[in-house]
């Protein structure tokens, strides 16, 4: 398709078709192929493990098909429909960020502040979660949810999804810094802010896109919640944190919302650190754009199978080196600038 010098296309007609195939069709497919992401994940880690593992199709795939014909439990909760809702505008959500990257000429929503401030919105969705929710499943237990505190005075009580949601404000304010440097990077040689500029840029192959890779990578298991930064959701003491009580198609919509997420992140990596973006009149760069993709989730089955779940103690750090790593990589930017 041809454009002018402002950047906008020339034959309307015809960019308003590849407008709805972009940013409906693209994301359709990633939705589609992100449903494979848990099983492979799963069965790497089994392998490294030495164990069998599940089939590839069992833990997206049918696992979305199980809960959808499952009953949907009411949470117990002061505005139980609300907190069901956040699932699916998460999911939309991310779907939002994904089909902006498809369409990279529309410098109104392909932009960095856009897309960060689309993540930020991700992010704060889980606080939210945990303040609406206090119990087990929607279940009246005859014992409180509670996990801390006391009844004693001035003593704060908290319940499971609360914990998990005190944590994902932890998780906001410290632990995923280091992907929006990496984000970031890619940006600063470029003097823009707009998704345009990068494409076809191969910012990877620098001193300072290592540097942000390194940044990015560490800041995509914080945000998609794998081993070793799960403490969000961890079995261990919280379940699953702020996420405890979706139930039937409610707890399908969120699995769909994670995956996609996963998928939408690794799209996002390859855009902006190798400029190839998912184009709709180049079906090639869907398929490299999504294998790039499918690199993260990968890596991080096999980071995840060596790691312990971390705690802030050790989380805090980690991400404290790995910001001043990406923030190297934006003086050698500057510098270069």
């Amino acid at each position: 398709m041809k454009y002018n010098k402002k950047g906008v296309p020339m034959d309307i007609n015809l960019s308003l078709l590849e407008f709805v195939l972009s940013v409906v069709g693209i994301p359709l497919i990633a939705f589609a192929v992100s449903t494979l992401i848990p099983g492979i994940q799963r069965k790497i880690q089994a392998r490294i493990q030495r164990r069998i593992g599940p089939s590839i199709l069992t833990p997206g795939l049918w696992a979305l098909f199980k809960f959808l014909a499952k009953e949907v439990k009411k949470p117990f909760s002061k505005m139980p429909n609300l907190y069901n809702l956040l699932s699916l505008f998460g999911f939309l959500v991310v779907w939002i960020i994904l089909a902006s990257t498809t369409v990279p000429y529309i410098h109104v929503v392909s932009n960095l502040i856009f897309i960060t401030g689309l993540l930020k919105v991700k992010e704060m969705m889980y606080i939210i979660m945990g303040s609406l929710s206090n119990s087990i499943m929607g279940v009246r237990m005859p014992i409180p949810d509670i996990c801390k505190g006391s009844d004693f005075k001035d003593i704060l009580r908290m319940s499971l999804e609360q914990l998990g949601a005190l944590r994902a404000y932890k998780l906001i304010t410290v632990g995923s810094f280091p992907l929006y440097i990496g984000l970031i990077l890619p940006f600063i040689s470029k003097k823009s802010i707009f998704l345009d500029s990068v494409i076809g840029n191969n910012f990877l192959f620098t001193l300072p896109g290592i540097f942000g890779a390194i940044a990015y990578f560490i800041g995509y298991l914080v945000l998609t919640g794998e081993y070793p930064f799960s403490i969000m959701h961890t079995k261990a003491d919280v379940i699953e944190g702020p996420t405890l009580e979706y139930s039937g198609r409610y707890r399908a919509i969120y699995l769909s919302f994670k995956e996609l997420l996963m998928i939408t992140l690794g799209s996002l990596f390859a855009t902006v650190y190798l400029g190839v973006y998912p184009d709709i009149n180049n079906p090639i760069t869907i398929v490299i754009n999504f294998g790039i993709a499918f690199l993260l989730p990968i890596l991080s089955s096999i980071l995840g199978a060596y790691s312990p779940l971390l705690t802030f103690r050790q989380l805090y750090p980690i991400s404290l080196y790995t910001c001043a790593v990406g923030f190297l990589g934006v003086l050698i930017a500057l510098f270069k600038v």
